[in-house]
This record gives C-alpha cells, sequence and structure tokens, in this order.
C-alpha cells in the first residue's frame, strides 16, 4: 500500500466572468500570482464559522468590530443571532452596524435600536451603531465619483474588522456580499446617500433624485469599500467572510424581500474581498438548476443591475483579484466524524449533511436512482471507494471526495473525469468480506472504464 500525497482541496469552476480557474493547491499563501485563496464549506452551522474563521489563518486581535446587517423589520433572511454567536464569542467582538439612509425602520438610531431588539442581537453580544454620534471622513484611493467615505466615528473605536456578510441579491446593485456590506454597509446614513449618488450630494433625502448613473454607483461602492480596507492596515486588520444562504433576489434591507428560488451553498471567506464576491456570484452562474430550485431569478437580478461591475472596478483599482483557488474545508471534518460514528458514507450538499449506513454501493444506487440532486454538486466521505462506487459518485455529478482506502482503478476513474479525491490509503484492489479475492462489485467492471455502461451493469447486479 502506498500513501497518495494529492493536493487536492481545489474546486475547479468554470467562472461567468473569464475568471480563470485557479491551479491546484501548493498551500501556505492566501494570495497566488494566478489568484487568492478562498475557503469553503457546505455546512451553515456555527461551528463551521468558527472553522471557516481559523482557516483564514488571521487572528483578530485587540478591539474587533462584526460588522453585520442587521436587517429591516418585517425581512427574515438576514443572518440569525444563533449562527453568529459562536463567532462573535470566539473573537470577543462588537456587533456593528449603521443607519439607513432609506425610509423604514433603521434609518433613525432610536427605531434601529429597537429593531437590533426585536432581531435578538442584544441577547448574544455587544452592539454598535457606528454613526450614533455623527461621521467621519476617510479617504479614497479611486477619486472617479467619490473623493472621500463618510463613516460612523465609533469606527475609530476598534483595532480590526470581520466583514461578515449575507450573500444574497440586491434591488440596485444587483447583489450584495462583502464589497456591499463594506461599502454601503459601514458608511453612515450620509455616507450611504453620497455612494448611492455616486457622489452628486450626501443629503439622505435628495440622493434618490440621483440614482440615474448605475455604473458611478457601483464604482462608488468598490471605491468605498477600498477606502474602508485600507483604513484596517491595507487589509492587514481586515477579514471577509459571505454566508451564502437564503438567496433571496433581494436584500436584508427589504422588508418584504422575495422568496429565494435556490437551496442554501455554503460559507466562503477570504482575505481578498474581490476573489470572495467573484466566487460567490460564480457558484450561483454555474449553480445546477432544477425544477423548484432555480438560479435563474437571482442570475437575471445581477445581470440586469451589471452586478459584476462592481466586482469589476473593485480589482481595477487594485483592492483585490478576480481570479482565486477555492478550497474545500469539509473533507477532513467530515472523514472523522465518518470514522467516529462508524458510518459508511457521508454527503454534504447545499448545507445540509447526510448520514448513510449500508455496506457496499447500495446508498449510492438509491441515491442515485432517488435523490439525484443530493450527489450533484456534493462533497462525499466514504469509507473505502472501489472502481464501482467511484463510477456512480460520477455518473452523480459529486464534486469532490474523501476516503480512507481507494484502490487504483477508482482513483484513475476519479482522475480521468476530473474529480478531486483525497484518500488515506491506496490499494491494488478492494477485497471481498472474506479477503479471498476482488469485491464482487467491482469484478464486474473489469472490462470497462466507460462510467455510463458500469452504472447500467451495477444496477443489474442490484437487480
Amino acid at each position: 500500500m502506498k500513501k497518495i500525497i494529492h493536493s487536492v482541496l481545489a474546486i475547479m469552476l468554470l467562472a461567468s466572468c473569464n475568471t480563470k480557474p485557479a491551479p491546484a493547491d501548493t498551500g501556505g499563501s492566501h494570495e497566488e500570482e494566478n489568484g487568492s485563496v478562498v475557503y469553503m464549506t457546505q455546512d451553515i452551522s456555527p461551528e463551521s464559522l468558527v472553522r471557516i474563521y481559523l482557516a483564514l489563518g488571521k487572528p483578530a486581535e485587540g478591539r474587533v468590530a462584526v460588522k453585520i446587517s442587521t436587517g429591516e423589520a418585517g425581512g427574515h433572511n438576514y443572518l440569525k443571532p444563533e449562527l453568529i454567536k459562536l463567532l462573535v464569542d470566539t473573537v470577543k467582538g462588537t456587533i456593528v452596524e449603521c443607519n439607513t439612509a432609506y425610509p423604514g425602520r433603521r434609518n433613525t438610531t432610536k427605531e434601529h435600536w429597537q429593531t437590533i431588539r426585536e432581531h435578538g442581537f442584544l441577547d448574544i453580544a455587544k452592539v454598535d451603531l457606528m454613526d450614533e454620534e455623527g461621521d467621519f471622513t476617510i479617504p479614497v484611493e479611486d477619486t472617479t465619483w467619490i473623493h472621500y467615505d463618510r463613516v460612523g466615528t465609533h469606527m475609530k473605536n476598534y483595532d480590526f474588522m470581520i466583514n461578515l456578510a449575507h450573500f444574497k441579491g440586491h434591488a440596485m446593485g444587483g447583489f450584495g456580499g462583502v464589497l456591499k456590506n463594506q461599502s454601503i454597509g459601514v458608511a453612515s446614513a450620509n455616507g450611504k446617500a453620497y455612494i448611492h449618488s455616486a457622489g452628486k450630494t450626501e443629503d439622505t433625502k435628495k440622493c434618490w433624485l440621483h440614482t440615474g448613473n448605475q455604473d458611478g454607483f457601483l464604482e462608488s461602492m468598490a471605491a468605498a469599500a477600498q477606502a474602508v480596507h485600507n483604513y484596517f492596515g491595507r487589509g492587514e486588520r481586515i477579514l471577509y467572510i459571505n454566508v451564502v444562504n437564503n438567496l433571496s433576489v433581494d436584500c436584508d434591507c427589504d422588508s418584504h424581500p422575495a422568496d429565494p428560488e435556490m437551496s442554501d451553498i455554503g460559507i466562503l471567506a477570504s482575505l481578498d474581498p474581490v476573489a470572495l464576491d467573484q466566487a460567490c456570484v460564480d457558484l450561483v452562474f454555474n449553480y445546477p438548476s432544477t425544477e423548484g430550485d432555480d438560479a435563474a431569478a437571482l442570475i437575471e437580478r445581477i445581470n440586469s443591475r451589471h452586478g459584476i461591475h462592481t466586482i469589476e472596478h473593485a480589482a481595477k483599482i487594485g483592492l483585490g483579484k478576480r481570479e482565486y483557488r477555492l478550497v474545500s474545508i469539509d473533507g477532513p471534518d467530515m472523514l472523522a466524524n465518518l470514522n467516529a460514528q462508524g458510518l459508511s458514507l457521508l454527503v454534504r450538499n447545499h448545507g445540509i449533511t447526510t448520514e448513510h449506513t449500508q455496506r457496499g454501493v447500495k446508498d449510492l444506487i438509491n441515491l442515485l436512482d432517488q435523490q439525484p440532486a443530493r450527489l450533484k454538486g456534493a462533497t462525499v466521505a466514504d469509507k473505502m471507494i472501489g472502481k464501482a462506487a467511484a463510477a456512480l459518485m460520477i455518473e452523480g455529478g459529486v464534486k469532490r471526495v474523501y476516503t480512507n482506502l481507494i484502490c487504483t482503478p477508482a482513483r484513475e476513474l476519479f482522475e480521468k473525469a476530473g474529480i478531486p479525491v483525497e484518500a488515506t490509503q491506496e490499494v491494488p484492489m478492494i477485497l471481498n468480506r472474506d479477503r479471498t479475492g476482488q469485491c464482487p462489485m467491482d469484478s464486474k467492471l473489469v472490462d470497462t472504464d466507460d462510467v455510463s455502461e458500469c452504472v447500467r451493469i451495477l444496477r443489474e447486479a442490484v437487480k
């Protein structure tokens, strides 16, 4: 037996906006010549939020601001207190927000505090409205439209910021992720008006008369996001997390958002905000849509507002790179859980992990025949993988695989299909239960490497 030393946590994505997939993981650096590292987990839980923060390798130190959207009253898609509490506790952080520029329940300090209280954030942590006592300006590098960024005075009280955004659609920007959360989100109410009007006015009532310059607005968001990035040590004291769930076409600033038409995707994080938002957009544009689980509405919202231009301009002015290498953090955790619980198979997809216990390939055949959406795009941990299991996973559209033991023909089948796999050990063949010969299912596939033919043979054998 031999150890397999593959750097296979890299996930190759075909980008929607001419972003080139980055090369395989070589470890270490968060920014490389060909792109920045973006970490991902499909498990949307408090524990995974902490795990992905730790994966970034940049401890939040000093007085830590955790920037979220507290959500407009009546809305329900914002990041919930029970999801973020463990992370906020871990970094000993303070949740920070600013008042809005539009009429609603968050455009005055009094109403905003009431909304924060109703949404439960005061029950889990300290909260700070950073523009409650006024604002100040910070410089911008790109002065095409705005000549400064106006933010709350309380931002001076923090040494480090965690930009914790809910990635979703947005009525004006097309989508909202970390770039929006750091520009519109961190700006004071007057600063928001200045960005929305692309530098025309700071008046929160008049700014809505100056919203015809769409690209100017999007470029102003990029410039403001860069200003905050630079304020925190040109990125040395800030990190970025997108929770890609509740994917409505509408923002958390909407009191009556449309219901999501697609499933949750996961949590992504990076030290590069441009790469992070680009990765999230790519996941939406490459989403395996099916009837009743369709990304078309969100894609249309992003395209109709030219939403990608915020990312384009942020890259142009040097805030980050659009090229990235997507690295899953799910594998080791899933394999450890599988072994600890004595399971045969774990399937993680759309933020949900299902556990399976049958021997052989019965669970994979059942999933392929009865719940094919569970396998398409999934991360899988399997106790051992022979050629039969590999063929079924490939046919099902699995994207990445972790296992204790794999046979050489199975590994070669995955390689031919371009599916990354990480195994603890590789052997020439998987043995039968008596250890007297080859696994009976694998033995039926000796004469073919055609995946569809393998699956046909396996279905016949099961019958």
